[in-house]
């Protein structure tokens, strides 16, 4: 009964279970500096995370210097799914920061910092440009 229920919620979503599940990570010249570890659980995904406490990018948002990320991974927070997509927030130290996970296939996804408007404004009077998506791509 569970396996046809399990079918059903995965006809209605559109979406195979475990689609998020699996270590991903995001690496720079050999250093680690995002790390996601997902399950999925009932149709539930779910978590935790570390990410690196200093991600620089140059003038374009590319990443040109990073800290490695912490082996303790971090629980994220209010996580929900649409499709292809998990957004979830992460306390980094005080800070609660929004995540937006998307998959492009199998084996990569993109991981979005999501900022509030006042927060890009103020980078942006700041010059200080916006990261572009980090790349993740999930273990073998």
């Amino acid at each position: 009964m569970r396996l046809l229920t399990v079918a059903l919620v995965t006809v209605v979503l559109g979406q195979p279970p475990g689609q998020f599940s699996g270590d991903r990570t995001a690496d720079f010249h050999g250093t680690t500096y995002v790390h996601l570890s997902l399950s999925d659980q009932g149709g539930v995904t779910q978590g935790p995370m570390s990410i690196g406490n200093t991600i620089h990018v140059d003038k374009q948002g590319d990443v040109d210097e990073v800290t490695g990320a912490p082996s303790t991974l971090k629980p994220m927070l209010d996580v929900r799914r649409n499709g292809e997509v998990l957004v979830f927030s992460y306390d980094s130290g005080g800070d609660l920061d929004q995540f937006q996970l998307r998959l492009l296939d199998a084996n990569t996804a993109e991981l979005t910092l999501l900022l509030p408007e006042d927060a890009r404004k103020e980078l942006a009077d700041d010059g200080i440009p916006l990261p572009k998506p980090f790349r993740l791509s999930k273990g073998r």
